[in-house]
């Protein structure tokens, strides 16, 4: 069964020939969806809107070229990745081969190369207010589903996604070393209340304002 990669059958149908073919033309989408070309071109335009078609022009012989139909680079994020089973399964041979010290260096490494990433893109900020809400930018920016407040003297960072969720789910050095990062960033004393890594709803960061 191929996966759903938009709500209307007509769009799916035109996204899993364009990935099979690697570009058609609408007289040859129409072809095979059995649909006027008239029909197919609007289709295309609501891909083309979200950011998961675009054309070239293609000249065929003497007169007007031709618009040859493609998905372009982020569509490929719409098709299944099994990136955290390829991540888990490095981590589980490099804790069976060269030791729990070996996994505990790789987070160690990934959070000190997150820490300089953050602090090059939020050097412009002055002020713990400003910090987190250039923070929280960033994490949207990212993808993130994200929230900020404030209640008795503490920021509380709430994230509802984990894009390493299934990694985190096995070993909790991902969550740790998160945790520190926000400690190194933001120079304060950080907790963690809870964590999707350990099953909650969301991770929860409490953050001292001074």
């Amino acid at each position: 069964m191929n996966p759903v990669f938009d709500e209307n059958p007509t769009r799916q149908s035109i996204i899993t020939l364009l990935k099979k073919s690697g570009g058609m033309s609408i007289e040859e989408l129409s072809k095979r969806i059995s649909i006027t070309p008239m029909g197919i071109r609007q289709h295309l335009l609501s891909l083309e809107i979200k950011g998961i078609v675009t054309y070239i022009a293609k000249k065929h012989g003497i007169g007007r070229p031709g618009f040859i139909y493609m998905l372009t680079d982020s569509a490929d994020d719409l098709f299944p990745k099994s990136y955290d089973t390829l991540a888990l399964d490095v981590l589980r041979d490099m804790k069976k081969y060269d030791g729990q010290e070996k996994v505990n260096k790789i987070f160690s490494w990934r959070k000190d190369r997150m820490v300089k990433q953050k602090k090059e893109a939020l050097s412009g900020l002055s002020g713990i207010e400003d910090t987190l809400h250039g923070l929280k930018s960033m994490m949207e920016s990212e993808g993130h589903l994200v929230e900020l407040d404030k209640e008795n003297g503490s920021y509380r960072l709430k994230t509802y996604n984990c894009p390493i969720n299934k990694v985190a789910g096995e070993f909790n050095e991902a969550c740790v070393q998160e945790l520190q990062m926000y400690r190194e960033l933001l120079n304060r004393n950080v907790t963690m209340e809870q964590c999707i890594g350990q099953g909650s709803p969301s991770c929860i960061f409490s953050i001292p304002s001074a």
